[in-house]
């Protein structure tokens, strides 16, 4: 029970952590921070990195990797979504 909690929160850090790195390389390309979707990837970052916490439990590294990965995967979707409007008919 304690190595499933420990692995949830290993996910957490990871996610964390590439939500840093996200908000860092926008400030040095635009020079602004954008909160507008800060709260929203950091409740997908609880989410997310629980999710693989809990998936990738086998080893503390994995866990972390797989949060890292996961909102890395959603910080790309929410990209490519807002340059495109897709029209459906």
């Amino acid at each position: 029970m304690i190595d499933l909690v420990i692995s949830i929160w290993y996910g957490i850090l990871g996610g964390l952590i590439r939500l840093l790195v996200s908000l860092l390389k926008n400030y040095q390309t635009s020079g602004k921070i954008e909160f507008n979707r800060l709260w929203f990837f950091f409740i997908l970052l609880i989410c997310v990195g629980a999710f693989s916490g809990i998936v990738l439990g086998i080893s503390k590294q994995l866990s972390l990797l797989g949060g890292y990965a996961g909102i890395d995967l959603l910080d790309g979707y929410y990209k490519s979504f807002k340059r495109k409007k897709i029209k459906f008919r």
